[in-house]
């Protein structure tokens, strides 16, 4: 059985977390660079919101009794085949999930470019996760 209430708490975070992020002012790829503090603070958010993803996911899968995913990225997969997320999201998702382990496991080899990217043309695919999820759970 899906917990409602727990899925709209992670839902909340993400949004906490986006909105600690985007009053942050970066003007250029430049600034991110030599911004150590403000870099950290940006991947960590990030993190935190893709974290918050897939505990969302993986509660689902674990609530509807689905396959068990052998990745985090097979989790989106899983809600996606389930008609619960849009395949086309679910490609984003699943590359937001390869990202995470990037960051947690190889953190020396975090591409500047790619945090800058997300920060500054990606985080509208947080919010997209979150309506589809509410979409989902509202039906």
């Amino acid at each position: 059985m899906i917990d409602k209430v727990l899925i709209e708490k992670k839902l909340r975070k993400i949004k906490e977390f986006l909105n600690e992020i985007e009053p942050v002012k970066i003007n250029s790829f430049e600034e991110f660079k030599n911004n150590v503090m403000a870099k950290r603070f940006i991947e960590r958010n990030i993190e935190l919101c893709i974290e918050q993803m897939i505990d969302v996911c993986k509660h689902i899968v674990a609530g509807l009794d689905l396959n068990e995913p052998g990745t985090y990225r097979e989790c989106f997969e899983i809600i996606s085949s389930n008609g619960i997320i849009s395949k086309k999201n679910s490609n984003i998702y699943e590359s937001m999930a390869k990202f995470r382990n990037l960051i947690i496991h190889s953190y020396d080899y975090v591409d500047d470019s790619v945090v800058y990217g997300i920060f500054k043309n990606r985080l509208t695919d947080f919010k997209t996760f979150i309506d589809e999820i509410r979409n989902y759970l509202d039906n």
